[in-house]
């Protein structure tokens, strides 16, 4: 099989160049449990980042998307007011990699797991997805009006991810 980076030689160097960087992905996505995982082992869910005890929950999906929608619509409200940035519609979506996002019509998805994050950490999607209604790319401006109103964003960004977005490996 043929490369288009060259030879052997050189994926080979790439790869060896790439490799601590490599090793830190596997060991993050090893350590990541997703919530259907953390509820079978020890019957809890997340909840606002803390894990609760909880008795039989039948439909995990049901119970996440209930409680996000619960949680995350009066904080879209409070910070498209202080933003001054509205929303065309907000819905909840199961998704396996995202946790928000906005159309170029300025619909905004959440993903229906968002309520498993520390409060702080969906205020920090909220706003990032606002400030996508002025900004539809992450260029320095987009930053700037994250930043602008949420200035430890970069410390949101990384306890994120220590968190799993899809409720179970299988959806």
């Amino acid at each position: 099989m043929k490369s288009p980076y060259g030879s052997h030689d050189t994926v080979e160097k790439i790869l060896d160049s790439k490799a601590a960087w490599i090793d830190k992905k596997i060991t993050l996505l090893s350590t990541k449990q997703t919530i259907e995982q953390i509820y079978e082992k020890e019957k809890k869910l997340l909840l606002l980042g803390e894990k609760i005890s909880v008795d039989n929950i039948k439909d995990l999906n049901h119970f996440y998307k209930q409680k996000s929608v619960e949680i995350v619509t009066p904080l879209v409200q409070k910070h498209a007011q202080i933003m001054s940035l509205y929303p065309r519609r907000v819905a909840f979506r199961k998704a396996k990699r995202r946790w928000g996002s906005c159309s170029s019509r300025n619909d905004i998805s959440f993903n229906s797991s968002l309520c498993q994050l520390p409060i702080r950490c969906i205020e920090y999607v909220i706003i990032h997805e606002l400030a996508h209604i002025s900004h539809k790319h992450h260029q320095q401006s987009f930053w700037h009006t994250v930043a602008h109103f949420m200035p430890d964003y970069k410390q949101q960004i990384q306890q994120i991810r220590h968190y799993f977005p899809a409720i179970s490996l299988k959806t």
